[in-house]
């Protein structure tokens, strides 16, 4: 089997895990325990005896055991390597389950536990008018399902769903002129950038190969380090006339003449950066912020999209594009995973690529991999160079253009006359509208996040919701199952939260029975009512109340930047259950520093610890 975190390199010497499982028992350790992901199969017969077995869930378990045990233990894990698994699923030679995740966005809180419990950089943010939520990034998902261990109900599995294609048949594409061929003189030196997992490497080969086939001499080396999905890789390709031309594959200091730039932060690097040198090095770059590992563990992060551009500018000047090939390729290919071969058409069409086409065709052929999907891309990206306005249009969002205040008030008011009904709607336009102008903003967002808590009953509600928004991403006969934590099921799970529990299509009317319900919310007869969940966010509610009223005449120049980041606190107290507490419990103690600048006529901020 594959090396992980190599690239997929090979297993040499043909160890199995229940061959190192005796080799180290030979080498005389008594505690050594299997876990493996129960998708692996694993044949405990082959183990020797009195071994002891484990899922992958209870791994952090499994660790805090053996830490106790003095002398040498052994943990031997079972997971084929990422990586590798999609290679094989491509050619057909690994099991795909029938089984996607996919989150409700509207039930997301954006808390990120999702992201911290899997670590996967396939969970996305998406932008909505109420937050920043969390989706699933259907091309690069690897099916791991570890996000579901999140504490959240937003997340649905599906079965029976394949991910639609949309608009590839469906754009024409025009006629279009080649470029004039740059003239190779010793050697022209191309980068490619991008992130592991993306077909960055196969890029690099099909250049190579369409070297070959044009006549000309290819040299190609991978900076790739260890492999991992969304690490930085960087192709370096040097082409000549001749082969005996090349001398020294990797490109040096200033010497590269044309950039494949996959993804902005890598291509923005120091180190790439350092590569390029204006007036001699030609770049066509994904501006597309593509998620890294940061945000798994900062649910806030946003990349610097806009300095990394300016640093690629500054460096290149007018000799850099830029287009949102993810994007492109999502919507014209209905799969952001061919964005990198978008941007090397693009950058063909620029004229960095001194290869002819027929050759770079016949390549992509010989490759074999989605032939007539990656030539399509090629295409697009050659047509986005020569048509941006098009291209750009293909891409703008109408629905994502910002609402005024007075909208933003108005949609968050109707949403809780939905939520609820019309008086708490009323409730929240009183307090909103008491509010002077320059602190309007933060508390129609910061209220509205309190009074719409995600109960039981809205919970359902969403959920009602949620086979329309599965079939506007998939296509097939779906059947979803929902994974939920219900408090009066009881039982807790490895990491000592509540059990999530999985729920069939069956559950969808006790949804509907629970939506109708929700006139019970806050009442005597609240079955839900008295969990301290509930009852910590009633009380956030009464507490937002006092603090605006108590605030609100106490708004000076001075103390204004304490009262609205007093106001916007209430967005930070996301999630459900503990990672909601937690959320809170640290807001709470923020809140008393806000209060404490505002009653001293606007202290100074200090920043909450951690």
């Amino acid at each position: 089997d594959a090396v992980a975190m190599t690239g997929g390199q090979t297993n040499e010497g043909g160890l199995t895990a229940d061959r190192i499982a005796r080799e180290v028992q030979a080498m005389g350790v008594k505690h050594l325990v299997v876990v493996a992901d129960e998708k692996e199969a694993v044949d405990r017969g082959l183990f020797p005896s009195g071994m002891e077995f484990h899922s992958r869930d209870e791994l952090d378990e499994v660790q805090r055991k053996l830490r106790d045990i003095s002398g040498v233990s052994v943990i031997l894990y079972i997971q084929t390597c990422a990586a590798e698994k999609r290679r094989r699923r491509k050619r057909g030679k690994f099991p795909d389950p029938d089984r996607r995740v996919f989150i409700n966005t509207d039930v997301c809180e954006g808390c990120g536990d999702c992201g911290v419990q899997s670590n996967c950089v396939s969970i996305v943010p998406i932008e909505t008018e109420l937050g920043r939520k969390r989706a699933i990034d259907q091309s690069s998902c690897n099916k791991d399902f570890s996000c579901l261990k999140g504490f959240c109900p937003s997340f649905v599995t599906l079965q029976g769903a394949k991910v639609k294609k949309a608009g590839a048949a469906d754009f024409a594409l025009p006629e279009m002129p080649e470029p004039v061929l740059p003239a190779i003189d010793g050697t022209w030196n191309v980068l490619i950038t991008g992130v592991g997992g993306t077909g960055v490497v196969t890029l690099g080969a099909v250049l190579a190969q369409a070297a070959q086939i044009d006549g000309k001499g290819a040299g190609m080396m991978e900076m790739a380090g260890l492999a991992q999905k969304g690490g930085a890789v960087n192709i370096h390709l040097r082409l000549a006339n001749r082969p005996e031309d090349i001398s020294a594959i990797r490109v040096a200091v200033g010497e590269a003449d044309c950039v494949v730039g996959g993804d902005l932060v890598v291509t923005a690097g120091a180190k790439t950066l350092g590569l390029m040198r204006a007036g001699r090095t030609g770049a066509v770059v994904n501006s597309h912020e593509i998620v890294t590992g940061a945000f798994t563990r900062d649910r806030n992060f946003r990349l610097p999209g806009s300095a990394l551009r300016l640093s690629l500018e500054a460096r290149l000047r007018e000799r850099v594009s830029f287009l949102d090939a993810t994007e492109l390729a999502q919507r014209l290919m209905g799969d952001s995973i061919y964005s990198n071969m978008l941007v090397l058409g693009a950058a063909w069409q620029q004229g960095l690529v001194p290869l002819r086409l027929e050759a770079i065709r016949q390549a992509i052929e010989i490759n074999g991999a989605a032939v007539a999907s990656n030539l399509r891309a090629f295409e697009i990206g050659r047509w986005a160079m020569m048509f941006p306005d098009e291209a750009a249009a293909e891409n703008e969002d109408v629905s994502s253009k910002p609402l005024s205040l007075n909208e933003k008030i108005e949609f968050r008011a109707e949403h809780l006359s939905r939520f609820q009904d019309l008086a708490l709607a009323a409730r929240y336009r009183a307090l909103v509208a008491s509010a002077p102008e320059a602190l309007r903003p933060a508390i129609a967002e910061g209220y509205h996040h309190l009074l719409a808590y995600k109960d039981e009953y809205e919970v359902a509600r969403l959920h009602l919701e949620t086979a329309e928004k599965a079939r506007a991403e998939f296509t097939g006969d779906i059947r979803m199952t929902f994974h939920l934590a219900p408090p009066f099921l009881g039982g807790a799970g490895p990491d000592g939260r509540p059990r999530k529990r999985e729920f069939g299509p069956w559950i969808l009317p006790l949804f509907r029975l629970l939506a109708r319900m929700k006139r019970l919310r806050g009442t005597a007869l609240d079955p839900f009512g008295r969990t301290a969940e509930r009852r910590m966010e009633r009380a956030l509610i009464s507490e937002y109340e006092a603090d605006m009223a108590e605030v609100l005449p106490r708004v000076t120049p001075d103390t204004l930047a304490a009262a609205e980041a007093l106001a916007r606190l209430p967005l930070e107290i996301r999630g459900y259950g503990p990672v909601k507490a937690a959320a809170q419990a640290k807001a709470a103690k923020r809140r008393e520093e806000l209060l404490a600048a505002i009653r001293a006529g606007g202290a100074p901020l200090r920043t909450a610890a951690e």
